[in-house]
Order: C-alpha cells, then structure tokens, then sequence
C-alpha cells in the first residue's frame, strides 16, 4: 500500500494545472440584429384596429394601471422578403392629437407577453399588439416607425 500511494498522489498532481497557469473562460459575445432601413422595403405594417381608454390592463401575471389611458393598437407585420427580417416594438411609436410622441409601454407589453424582438420569417405575417400610456386628454393620431421614418395612418 505505501508503494501505491506516491504513484496515486503523483498522478494526482499531474492531472492539475500549475498555479498561476490558469486560462481565463473564453468570451462569448451575443450578436442582436439591429433593424436597418434597407429593412424597411420588405416589412409592411397595417393597424387594424385601435382601442384607447383603456383604464387598466390584466395579464397572467400582474395587473397595471396607467398614468393616463392605454391605447392598444393591433397591427399586422408581413415579411415580404425571401428571408426573415426581425422588428422591435420599440420602433413604432405613436403620436398623439397633440403631436407629442409615446414610446410602447415597458409595463403593458410585458403584462400581455408581446415579443420584444419578434423575428417574422419569409413570406410570413405576424399580428402583434402595441400598448401605448398616453394621457387621458389627447387620442391617438399616426403611428410612426421610427427605423424607417415613415407614418402609418390609423384606422378610423
């Protein structure tokens, strides 16, 4: 047993690493897509309807009230591109009848679980809800995207 034992710790010292040789992990890094004009030809955004007013929102998780109303708008995103092309949300933004512009709500869209970055592949169409907190003496005017710089009418 006493002629094993140097063998056992020497096979254990040669499986560890010398100290201060240690490799630091290698760094990963994320790539997010970032939305670009050219972007802008293949994606097509439609309201299809508006509802404001809204005093509170429910979702399974929590329950909100705004510092105004909410405005929900449904929209629909076609990718008309043979690829898939991602959007964010936080690229539309909506301007109220006194031309002062609202960003989505943080709070409404992930109380009701709208994707933040929705990736719409080739050829297809996403319909997604945009939740805005705007103040309760102005209405919704135009939707605007602010990637693309350009102005989508709402529904009547």
């Amino acid at each position: 047993m006493r002629r094993l034992l140097p063998l056992l710790l020497l096979s254990l010292t040669a499986c560890g690493a010398e100290p201060g040789t240690t490799t630091p992990p290698p760094t990963t890094t994320v790539a997010t897509y970032v939305r670009t004009p050219q972007d802008c030809a293949k994606l097509t955004v439609t309201p299809l309807s508006v509802e404001s007013g809204i005093g509170y929102i429910i979702g399974t998780h929590a329950e909100w009230l705004p510092n105004g109303q909410y405005v929900r708008i449904r929209v629909a995103i076609t990718n008309t591109d043979s690829t898939f092309h991602t959007t964010r949300p936080t690229d539309y933004q909506l301007d109220d009848a006194a031309d002062r512009p609202h960003q989505t709500s943080v709070d409404a869209m992930e109380i009701k679980r709208q994707p933040n970055e929705p990736t719409i592949g080739a050829g297809n169409r996403l319909e997604m809800d945009l939740w805005y907190d705007i103040p309760t003496d102005t209405a919704p005017k135009v939707l605007r995207d602010t990637t693309c710089a350009t102005t989508i009418p709402l529904p009547a």
